[in-house]
């Protein structure tokens, strides 16, 4: 009886031992896949701080280079608006001194139908040799061919005009545009 008992005994130590023996390996696989999945949460961390990281960087390059960027077409737009402005100046120039040339085609037209008409009132007390009178023909010929070109470079003068006004409005919107990005540069270095 007491044989038995020890057996009993000791299958129920057994027993329980093999109890600790899996509760201890439950444990430590249970450590291991803790270990584990704090490594891979690690390698996580560690691989978005290094996106956040070289995001950051990159923004931050760009946000540097703004300024650049803005005083370098700041230095392109006033070297445009210069050439534009040259090109302005010599355009009134040109139209000032077709204006002038037809002022004074038209002076000279008044003088040559004034001679003409003098030429006519001479030969009305005088008897004309044949050459004479065919000169006078086309000196009036040439007149009237005149009055029509003086007419012409008028109609040309009133369109050189109208373009004018259209390039001083197109130089005064670049001016304004000028003026807008200088204000967006003065904004961008003050932040």
């Amino acid at each position: 009886m007491d044989k038995r008992l020890l057996e009993q005994v000791q299958q129920a130590l057994q027993a329980q031992q093999d109890t600790i023996k899996r509760q201890e390996q439950m444990l430590d696989d249970q450590q291991q896949y803790m270990r584990q999945m704090l490594d891979e949460k690690d390698q996580d961390i560690a691989e978005l701080t290094a996106s956040l990281n070289k995001l950051a960087k990159t923004k931050t390059q760009e946000l540097e280079r703004l300024p650049t960027l803005f005083k370098q077409l700041q230095a392109s737009m006033i070297e445009q608006t210069s050439v534009f402005n040259g090109w302005v100046k010599h355009r009134k120039n040109h139209a000032t001194t077709q204006a002038t040339l037809i002022s004074e085609l038209v002076a000279l037209g008044n003088v040559q139908m004034q001679l003409v008409a003098q030429l006519k009132t001479y030969q009305s007390t005088i008897t004309p040799p044949d050459y004479l009178e065919s000169d006078t023909t086309q000196l009036e010929s040439d007149t009237v061919k005149l009055e029509g070109e003086l007419s012409e470079l008028v109609s040309i003068q009133v369109k050189i005009e109208a373009s004018q006004k259209k390039i001083t409005g197109s130089q005064t919107e670049i001016q304004t545009e000028l003026k807008e990005l200088s204000t967006l540069l003065d904004k961008s270095e003050r932040r």
